[in-house]
């Protein structure tokens, strides 16, 4: 009882934060999201609805032909978010099940990080801040507003103190002996809610046990870091590592673009836009310089800790080195030592190449886990410092507390502890954040919504994922979907498989529309028959043709209501957009 007060008011605690810092999106939870137009977050809406309307509808949940219609793709290795479509079957409402998913995990990110950190940590202060920096670092609230299924982080602290409990290792033997079976079962629990909530965050869980283990499998622990011959060998790695990676990526073996969104290392300086006191006007021309950065102005540029917490870790590091302060208490416990090696790795994840100022020097060898097929779907390495978020400040708070001299009042400590809490806050401390709801979609898609048939065709076309794209598809069609409930033929995913770009460029109809769209000034194909125009309406019942205001007037449009002219298609415009219905409709 008194375990479940206790998770239930750091629960509260940090879910106030997150009213906080996204408000007054607490004043519209039930209608109102973040976003940030033009990008991903319109992803997310139509995640939960589709997954509650395939529900209760009978309709495969992990398939889809509501995009990319009529051939349809897998949901599978999409960012499908299904943890927030089952908060969505209990409340009827997809927003407002965004919101509560989203408040629960940034809510039991930091209680569970508090709880973790209260393992090694006497100073309550500290703990509360370690589970803040955990649950409210820059890269989350960077992605608040974008990438939902990178911010569902709630299972992480406890899974690895289910993990800790779980099992004991000794070194160089493989298995672990198991000293609670319970915990075991909770690791499988929190890691099967993972899979339903993200595959970046899932693969955090499954690297965290595979570096804690490698601490004993390799004894680690003890390696005698004054003798020449560990950095000989350790030398030699790095070498061996550097060469190798070098031959493989000139014999062209695919590394899924690991490099090319590595981190550099000026990243961990570099505030990001989304905050509110230190982005200043040398980060904003750094973020965006092209010299630097393969995407310059991409959020996946983010690998800022702030500036209090690396420096007071790198000091107290040196402090140590100097024999001035006594073992911290993480130090000092056999289950805690393997962690400033798992924080040791996950630096390294964020940097498959050591880069400086856009210039590759070293090749790391963890960056030989991007030529690994299935593991180099993990492609965008900064995203790793979301585990360097928990590890962290457990550390660096335990190495403080070893370093404050004994004769030092509680209270001057309480005071020190409040004074970081203070600057950590106003280098986190996040911008104002975008909302939308559904009556900010245009007018038009309502209309649609009322009209029979089960598609709709919108203008300008086109497929992407997080590799290609074939036209333009504006992400808010995904957001609009959930408005009008037609299907459609574009679409956009983390993964398409091939055959979906080439089913809407090979179709007689919209590959006319593509051409049309994209390359208006070149010679255009044929244009399509009869037969095949008759097919295609068969085929795809349209509701309506929809065109951006964009558009209107140009030569996809006019091609467009040439081609429709002998059905009887009737045009009107409703706030600037086009609207093509049938006869009838």
């Amino acid at each position: 009882m008194r375990n479940g007060l206790r998770l239930a008011l750091l629960t509260a605690f940090y879910g106030l934060l997150f009213l906080i810092f996204t408000w007054p999106l607490a004043a519209h939870f039930t209608s109102e999201m973040l976003v940030v137009p033009g990008h991903d977050s319109y992803m997310y809406p139509w995640n939960t609805w589709h997954f509650r309307m395939a529900v209760q509808t009978g309709q495969p949940v992990f398939r889809t032909d509501y995009l990319f219609y009529p051939t349809g793709a897998w949901l599978i290795l999409h960012t499908y978010t299904p943890i927030i479509g089952l908060i969505s079957l209990l409340v009827n409402n997809d927003l407002l099940a965004l919101n509560i998913g989203l408040l629960l995990s940034y809510a039991l990110s930091g209680a569970g990080a508090c709880l973790l950190a209260r393992r090694w940590l006497r100073s309550p202060v500290l703990a509360l801040l370690a589970g803040f920096i955990f649950a409210y670092s820059p890269y989350k609230l960077q992605r608040l507003a974008e990438h939902y299924n990178l911010v569902l982080t709630a299972t992480v602290p406890f899974y690895v103190l289910a993990f800790l409990n779980a099992f004991e290792f000794q070194e160089k033997k493989l298995l672990p002996r198991v000293r609670s079976w319970g915990a075991v079962a909770w690791c499988a629990v929190l890691g099967f809610v993972t899979l339903l909530s993200d595959y970046y965050v899932l693969f955090g869980l499954l690297y965290f046990s595979l570096a804690y283990a490698t601490w004993y499998w390799l004894a680690l622990g003890r390696i005698r870091w004054r003798e020449w011959r560990t950095w000989a060998w350790l030398g030699g790695i790095l070498v061996l590592s550097h060469v190798l990676i070098r031959l493989l990526r000139r014999w062209g073996v695919e590394d899924n673009g690991g490099f090319w969104w590595g981190g550099d290392v000026v990243d961990f300086i570099m505030p990001p836009p989304t905050s509110r006191f230190v982005y200043w006007d040398w980060a904003a021309r750094l973020y965006h310089n092209p010299k630097v950065f393969t995407m310059p102005g991409s959020l996946e540029n983010t690998l800022f800790m702030g500036y209090a917490l690396p420096l007071l870790a790198v000091g107290l590091w040196l402090l140590r080195r100097a024999h001035r302060r006594p073992l911290s208490a993480v130090a000092q416990d056999a289950q805690g030592r393997p962690l400033a090696w798992v924080l040791l790795f996950f630096v390294l994840l964020t940097l498959p190449a050591l880069r400086l100022y856009g210039h590759d020097t070293l090749h790391l060898p963890t960056a030989l886990l991007h030529f690994v097929p299935f593991f180099n779907n993990i492609r965008c390495p900064t995203r790793w410092i979301m585990m360097v978020g928990l590890f962290l400040p457990i550390l660096t708070f335990s190495a403080l507390e070893a370093a404050w001299p004994a004769r030092l009042p509680a209270a001057a400590r309480t005071a020190l502890s409040l004074l970081l809490v203070g600057l950590v806050l106003f280098e986190y401390w996040p911008r104002p954040y975008e909302r939308t709801s559904a009556a900010a979609v245009p007018r038009v898609y309502h209309e649609v919504a009322k009209l029979p048939g089960k598609t709709m065709i919108p203008v300008p076309l086109g497929i992407a994922s997080g590799y290609r794209e074939v036209g333009y598809f504006d992400r808010g069609h995904l957001f609009y979907q959930t408005v009008h409930h037609k299907k459609v033929p574009v679409g956009f995913m983390a993964r398409v498989p091939a055959e979906v770009f080439e089913a809407l460029q090979n179709d007689p109809v919209l590959g006319a529309l593509l051409q049309r769209q994209t390359k208006p000034d070149t010679i255009q194909p044929a244009q399509p028959t009869a037969p095949q125009v008759q097919a295609f309406l068969r085929q795809y019942d349209p509701a309506a043709f929809v065109i951006n205001p964009d558009f209107r007037d140009q030569p996809v449009h006019l091609f467009l209501r040439q081609l429709l002219m002998p059905y009887g298609y009737r045009e009107q415009l409703v706030d600037g957009y086009v609207l093509l219905t049938p006869p009838g409709k």
